[in-house]
């Protein structure tokens, strides 16, 4: 298997973000300090770029933006150029490698996550994210929507008003075998001052849970742990082909913590891990798996504060979000 193409997760070669993205780049580095992240791999930025020269999407990508630079309405370039993306047929081999990949975490049956991981910060892609798929087919199908997701209407709006050369954007995807949290549960996790936060609910975390539980640790031999039950009365699970939806929770769920002691000190420890690896404070994403009650890194990403700023009309400090 060309490995230009395709990089599995736990890969050495698999931390570099030009290569696999900074999603995926983040994950690996994490994974080799021994932190359990799904098992999976990345379909490269050189698989993209490989896409969009076979299936000469260049011409199509400057066509419409010069359209665009003419008045045409933004939303209708960036849909136009995303058509011709899932339009497009992906290279053979392209599509072959990405099968054979799929058919080692288990082939048809197995259920697997497929988002983007795009390679540059700046890129305000649109997270495309597809759930629960469990074939070949849906697999290389989200690959190519992903690689698509890089002409969002925001990206594109924001490239033109940086001035970057679009076709020199790039994105890489992540295909990963599914955790259950919808029928576990699942939450975040970030360190603040002396400190780890952390919020858990019943469920998926997607769309943010409501009334979580939240929970304060100070790490150390005798962790200081300080415990708040959220109300969780609504709980996100799949819906098979459907995608997902709310549910309520039951009243043993609502009255019981998420976490226990143990868990949250391994999240606690997940986070301190994470801020020194990175040289920065990082919020990550994580889920417990229902039906083998394992935890798992899903996700880390750079803590981003609210901003602070002072009133001119008052003398008291107001919070902008």
């Amino acid at each position: 298997m060309s490995m230009n193409r395709i990089v599995w997760i736990q890969d050495e070669s698999s931390t570099d973000p030009e290569q696999v993205g900074l999603k995926n780049s983040r994950l690996a580095a994490l994974s080799r300090e021994g932190l359990p992240v799904p098992s999976g791999f990345a379909v490269t930025a050189a698989s993209y770029r490989e896409f969009v020269d076979a299936a000469r999407l260049g011409p199509v990508i400057e066509q419409e933006l010069r359209g665009y630079r003419a008045g045409r309405d933004l939303v209708a370039v960036g849909a136009a150029i995303r058509t011709a993306f899932c339009d497009a047929p992906l290279p053979p081999v392209l599509g072959d490698e990405i099968l054979a990949a799929y058919e080692e975490l288990g082939g048809d049956g197995t259920e697997v996550a497929v988002r983007c991981s795009p390679v540059a910060p700046v890129e305000e892609v649109r997270d495309e994210l597809f759930l629960h798929l469990n074939s070949g087919a849906a697999v290389v199908a989200a690959c190519r929507r992903c690689f698509a997701a890089l002409f969002g209407d925001v990206a594109v709006g924001n490239r033109e008003l940086r001035g970057p050369d679009h076709l020199a954007a790039a994105t890489a995807v992540t295909v990963q075998q599914m955790v259950r949290s919808d029928r576990g549960a699942s939450g975040t996790v970030h360190g603040e001052s002396t400190f780890v936060r952390i919020q858990a609910a019943w469920g998926l975390g997607q769309p943010a849970a409501e009334e979580p539980d939240q929970y304060s640790i100070h790490p150390g031999a005798r962790p200081m742990i300080v415990r708040h039950r959220g109300g969780k009365r609504i709980k996100t699970v799949y819906a098979g082909l459907r995608g997902t939806h709310a549910v309520p929770t039951t009243p043993a769920e609502r009255s019981a913590l998420v976490l226990s002691d143990d868990e949250l000190q391994v999240l606690a420890q997940w986070s301190l891990t994470a801020d020194t690896m990175f040289e920065r404070r990082m919020e990550l994403d994580w889920a417990r798996d229902g039906e083998s009650g394992r935890l798992y890194l899903i996700e880390a990403r750079p803590l981003v504060f609210p901003a602070i700023s002072i009133s001119t009309t008052r003398d008291v400090p107001v919070l902008q979000r």
